[in-house]
């Protein structure tokens, strides 16, 4: 018996392989297309670097060309009388002035003041660095700090043909590190007898990372950033150094400020022009601990330490008001205002005491940048952003261009979103 011929097989095979080819189209189109999201994902994140590289580049520009003499002044924006508070998103930029005590500028992007940080501003210092700025209390400073975007602006874009249109932002903040006491300060370049050290008055988060400082002093020399902090080991009796311990303490305590005195550097110094009240305490702590000090009480610590950071804008002893002190003679005066010749100690004690580790200007910064990239088609739209920081120190080398003292970058981090 003879089986019929099947029909049609030729067919199915063939619309099999269509099929076939059509599903390889499909995917060879889905991947150009992902490869070509990809490609333009990375161009927009390589722009954003670029422009936060720009403005890091302006701000050590900035930070060369008006503080790099060393006839000039520095010290945060809260000596002109911006109160502590969550609102006070300018009070911790970092000003210059001349050794007359005229202003000079605020080191920070943007066409805004203090008052005002400009009409398209960013936040530089965040929750990542300080925690929630509604925290901010007389015992502990957590103010964010903002800095105004500049847009970067190209004559045409394809979208745009003979139409100048904005293709990125940048943004540059520069912070004060002199301003703060020093975790950490070679002994061998010490300044002082003391080294500068967090009052033992001050809240639990602070006592918790004095504690792994003391604890843990023989690792402080391999530590390369105030962040890098959080990788000490845990001292049993301080209770747990989380994040918020290194967040409550940003704003007062650097890793290791350090000066320029003739041909190298002292440690273990602190610029007097700050308002922190934290700050003030520690400094008279820290008189407390050279030999032969005339006991400040705990109480006296706190209730001094505080009028002297909250008394510092509106005086007039030694300074003018808002203005920062330009001398040491002058702050001396300011002192005296807090311990008079009859009091002990006296002003004179705590000025022979501590003045090796005073100074009027600062030689450590902190700078940060940000960088966005723009849709080209659409310029409100970012499509990416970028942050980056670098801590500063102002060396002995001169710079070219009679520009003062040359700066070098000594670290530098790309900063994520948790980090601002």
């Amino acid at each position: 018996m003879r089986t019929a011929p099947r029909r049609g097989f030729a067919l199915v095979i063939t619309l099999v392989l269509l099929a076939l080819l059509m599903l390889c189209v499909l995917g060879l189109g889905t991947l150009v297309r992902v490869h070509g999201q990809i490609t333009t994902s990375t161009g927009y994140q390589v722009a954003a670097r670029q422009n936060a590289r720009l403005g890091l580049g302006l701000a050590l520009g900035a930070l060369q060309e008006t503080a790099g003499d060393d006839e000039r002044v520095t010290g945060m924006a809260g000596i002109t009388g911006i109160p502590p508070g969550p609102g006070s998103s300018t009070r911790y930029w970092c000003g210059v002035w001349r050794k007359d005590g005229t202003f000079v500028t605020w080191l920070a992007s943007g066409d805004g003041d203090t008052a005002n940080a400009g009409t398209d501003p960013i936040e530089l210092v965040s929750a990542g660095s300080v925690g929630a700025a509604a925290s901010t209390s007389s015992n502990v400073e957590k103010e964010h700090v903002l800095a105004g975007r500049i847009p970067i602006v190209v004559s045409e874009t394809p979208a745009h043909p003979g139409a100048a249109t904005a293709i990125g932002r940048y943004a540059w903040l520069v912070l004060d590190e002199g301003i703060k006491v020093g975790a950490y300060a070679p002994a061998g370049q010490l300044a002082s007898a003391v080294a500068p050290a967090i009052s033992p008055g001050l809240p639990s988060n602070q006592l918790r990372l004095r504690a792994a400082l003391a604890a843990y002093a023989s690792k402080l020399p391999r530590v390369r950033s105030y962040e890098q902090l959080s990788l000490l080991p845990t001292p049993p009796s301080s209770g747990q150094l989380t994040p918020s311990v290194l967040q409550d303490c940003f704003h007062f305590v650097a890793l290791a400020p350090r000066t320029v005195s003739g041909g190298g550097y002292v440690a273990g110094t602190i610029n007097i022009n700050s308002t922190p009240t934290q700050l003030w305490r520690c400094l008279l702590d820290t008189y407390n601990l050279t030999p032969g000090a005339v006991t400040i009480s705990a109480s006296d610590v706190a209730t001094r330490g505080r009028q002297l950071g909250d008394n510092f804008a509106a005086t007039n002893a030694g300074k003018t008001p808002g203005g920062p002190f330009t001398s040491l003679d002058g702050f001396s005066e300011y002192l005296a205002t807090q311990f008079p010749a009859n009091g002990k100690p006296t002003a004179q004690q705590i000025m022979e005491a501590l003045a090796p580790m005073l100074t009027v200007r600062s030689d450590t910064f902190r700078v940060r940048a940000c960088g966005e990239a723009l849709n080209l088609a659409d310029a409100s739209t970012v499509e990416a952003a970028a942050y980056c920081e670098a801590i500063v120190q102002r060396t002995p080398d001169l710079a070219p261009n009679g520009l003062g003292r040359r700066f070098v970058i000594t670290y530098f981090r790309w900063l994520g979103p948790y980090d601002i």
